[in-house]
């Protein structure tokens, strides 16, 4: 395929932001390699859309990250995907203005409550503001964050039309997940327990973020697990079989308890999704074994959610760490007081590290149901396609993402998910392949009775 050689291409050339004379300290360099990367990347886009998505499907794991300030004790930095989005965007509008083309968004199920939720951000915050609770610029780039992961899915929803092309995107997405399992599983040997040597994504320097490749590769194990199952052929199930063990070496040695609650919980949605007897036997068996096969340092960092909390100031019966997960529902309490339906805006109040306390905050109940109804609406969409789909990758793909969204909003749990980018851009990338696929397939189905009728 053509544009695959393209993309290849452009990683390349990408790779020169990894030079040593571009430090990622000298924002002149950086200026200008980020310029001459994004009209290059404009140019490959406007005249192909699917290569410059492609190439940002690979970008959003493999792409350097360049500090350019601060919010506070917080760091801001940007990813080179950062700088494609818009411009992929701008690309896309440019190609459409030129062919006259005036189709908007794909009407989809997720739209009105996306909308919704938008502008609940956008009006909650321009409150908050008003009110002294929030801080424009932090607002304004936690904001930028949930909007440029609905503009990757709307990119992908509106230039997917085939079922080749699903296929085609797909296929960068593994290509993506193989190559970080393979960089990851070198760490392995190094890891230690309770240390900074812990499993990390590229470029993510001294301070390795393991609970942002333990999200990212149980979402993926779960799509993983369910192409060994449904796909035919055995060249294909070895290859997704090995991509399995490749992938689960190095999430284990994440040591992200979060994670493993994540793909533990997506693991016995897929079994009962499946419906297949073997399966749920298998994953009793493993968890009844798990004492005896799981590696000691795995075990220690899992017993120590008990074992810390013998110390003083532990009030919940578990660590320090999983006792502040707890205690953010408690520091959200006076959010909610204050604006219980819209929040106080995005930023607006304290800084916790679980989703759905931070989500509270930021826009109330309201926001919180419409990031349900999302989500909801999704796993809807996923489990449609599953049970009408026939036995191939497609199917694999619907039961595997259907199990990753519960992966998700477990993660949430122990992290503000939603905001982390790495976890994030893959999952709407997904998601936007996925309902093109549910559209196509209800388009198709429609045909198919009409044409009966």
């Amino acid at each position: 395929m053509n544009f695959r050689r393209w993309v290849f291409i452009f990683i390349c050339f990408l790779n020169m932001g990894f030079i040593p004379g571009w430090e990622a300290s000298d924002l002149g360099g950086a200026g200008v390699l980020f310029g001459i990367l994004g009209l290059v990347y404009f140019v490959i886009s406007f005249f192909s859309i699917p290569v410059g998505l492609a190439i940002m499907a690979v970008s959003m794991i493999f792409s350097p990250e360049i500090p350019v300030g601060a919010i506070g004790m917080r760091e801001i930095t940007i990813r080179i995907e950062d700088l494609l989005i818009p411009v992929l965007m701008l690309a896309w509008l440019a190609h459409a203005a030129v062919r006259r083309q005036t189709r908007g968004f794909v009407p989809s199920p997720v739209n009105v409550p996306i909308l919704s939720l938008v502008s609940l951000s956008v009006f909650s915050t321009f409150l908050g503001y008003l009110k002294g609770w929030v801080d424009l610029v932090t607002a304004l780039f936690y904001f930028g964050k949930t909007v440029e992961y609905f503009l990757i899915f709307y990119i992908v929803l509106n230039n997917v039309r085939t079922e080749r092309q699903i296929r085609n995107f797909f296929f960068f997405a593994i290509l993506t997940v193989t190559l970080l399992s393979l960089y990851t599983l070198t760490q392995v040997p190094s890891t230690q327990v309770f240390s900074s040597h812990r499993i990390s994504a590229p470029f993510e320097g001294d301070s390795p973020q393991p609970s942002t490749v333990g999200g990212y590769m149980a979402f993926f194990l779960m799509i993983i697990l369910s192409l060994f199952l449904h796909v035919k052929g055995k060249g294909l199930k070895w290859f997704y079989g090995i991509l399995g063990v490749l992938t689960f070496i190095p999430f284990l040695y994440t040591f992200s308890r979060t994670s493993y609650a994540a793909f533990l919980g997506g693991l016995i949605l897929l079994a009962i999704l499946a419906k297949r007897r073997w399966l749920n036997f298998l994953i009793v068996g493993l968890l009844v074994l798990s004492p005896l096969l799981l590696p000691r340092s795995v075990k220690e960092r899992i017993a120590f959610t008990w074992e810390d909390s013998k110390n003083p100031g532990r009030n919940f019966g578990v660590d320090y760490s999983s006792q502040e997960r707890l205690y953010s529902f408690v520091h959200t309490w006076d959010a909610i007081r204050r604006s219980p339906l819209y929040g106080m805006g995005v930023s607006g109040s304290h800084y916790v590290d679980n989703q759905y306390a931070r989500t509270l905050q930021e826009v109330g109940l309201v926001g919180m149901g419409l990031w349900l109804w999302i989500f909801f609406r999704l796993f809807k969409m996923a489990r449609w396609l599953y049970r009408y789909l026939d036995q191939g990758i497609f199917k694999g793909l619907a039961l595997g993402y259907a199990a990753g969204i519960l992966c998700i909003l477990l993660h949430g749990f122990g992290s503000i998910t939603f905001y982390v980018v790495r976890i994030m851009e893959p999952f709407w990338f997904i998601s936007g392949l996925v309902v093109a696929l549910y559209l196509l397939k209800v388009k198709e189905f429609s045909d198919v009775e009409m044409a009966k009728a």
